[in-house]
């Protein structure tokens, strides 16, 4: 497990105000191989939201895309959630955990950064397994998450 960041308090579905998805489509802790970390690109005052309706009505897919989001004041919500298949990094929405932090390169704060790298963790423990820990860019190509997180997440992900 990476350094021994606080478990996770999540911001549910409900809590957001999320849309419900059109569809779903469930995994299992067998398939899930990747843990693949996305920033929005975006402000860090958008919402999920923001996000969700931006996926759902400007991509045409079924939800948010990620399977979990953080702010920059390192608070964490549920997207598709553990189980559900993602639409985040093609080719690996099965095998991936996609969890996007909200803001642009270099916006990560550290309380950000801890409960990414705290979800990474919940998601050691819940799929008994180690997972691979990788960037958007690492399966795709794209410069996501940006150098900043890019770099911090193959440096072992250290939170203070």
């Amino acid at each position: 497990m990476i350094g021994d960041p606080p478990m996770v308090d999540i911001i549910s579905r409900s809590d957001w105000n999320a849309r419900p998805p059109v569809s779903r489509q469930g995994t299992t802790w067998d398939a899930r191989t990747e843990f693949i970390v996305h920033y929005s690109a975006g402000p860090t005052g958008q919402t999920p939201r923001q996000i969700q309706d931006h996926h759902m009505d400007g991509n045409g897919w079924a939800d948010i895309g990620y399977n979990y989001l953080v702010d920059v004041e390192g608070n964490a919500y549920e997207g598709r959630g553990w189980l559900t298949v993602g639409a985040h990094a093609v080719g690996h929405n099965t095998s991936g955990i996609g969890v996007c932090f909200i803001g642009s390169d270099g916006d990560a704060s550290d309380a950000a950064k801890t409960t990414i790298a705290a979800l990474y963790n919940e998601a050691n423990r819940l799929g008994g397994k180690t997972l691979t820990r990788r960037g958007h860019r690492d399966v795709n190509p794209t410069s996501c998450p940006g150098d900043d997180l890019h770099s911090w997440l193959h440096n072992g992900m250290p939170v203070d």
